[in-house]
């Protein structure tokens, strides 16, 4: 694998992995406010707070469930070795000036100073590039783009 992809998905990686910890410092926070909090008695007011606490609870463990996904997905993306002679999910492309990593949706990305945009294969420009070859050109938002580089 090109030693610049492989730093993409170790960035990539590590980027997803301190959203998890993140969202796992948030959920035991939550948790414990929840376990904390005690009826008093304005029980109005106490039983509006632990549904808040609740819906914030959820909220977070579908975050925490999708930053997972996006996890296992990166993996899987960084277990493939071998480039394609089109554009799949896992390809390192360059189009136009800009890079693009086909793998999930994590925006810009910086490594060793140069930037990237991950994007998913169904993205508005992921669903126009997947299965394009090097040297293929199309159209995205009115503007003709070339594919020179497909790694």
């Amino acid at each position: 694998m090109n030693t610049f992809k492989e730093k993409v998905y170790q960035t990539a990686i590590a980027q997803v992995k301190e959203k998890i910890n993140l969202l796992k410092a948030e959920r035991k926070a939550i948790n414990d406010g929840i376990l904390e909090d005690t009826k008093s008695s304005a029980g109005d007011k106490f039983e509006t707070g632990r549904e808040t606490m609740s819906r914030d609870l959820m909220t977070v463990e579908n975050q925490l469930k999708q930053a997972n996904f996006e996890f296992d997905e990166l993996c899987r993306f960084q277990a493939i070795k071998e480039p394609s002679a089109t554009i799949q999910e896992g390809s390192l492309v360059q189009v136009g000036s800009d890079q693009y990593l086909i793998s999930i949706s994590l925006g810009q990305v910086n490594v060793d100073g140069q930037k990237l945009f991950m994007l998913s294969k169904s993205s508005p420009l992921g669903e126009i590039l997947v299965g394009r070859k090097k040297g293929d050109q199309v159209e995205f938002r009115g503007r003709n783009l070339t594919i020179t580089e497909l790694l």
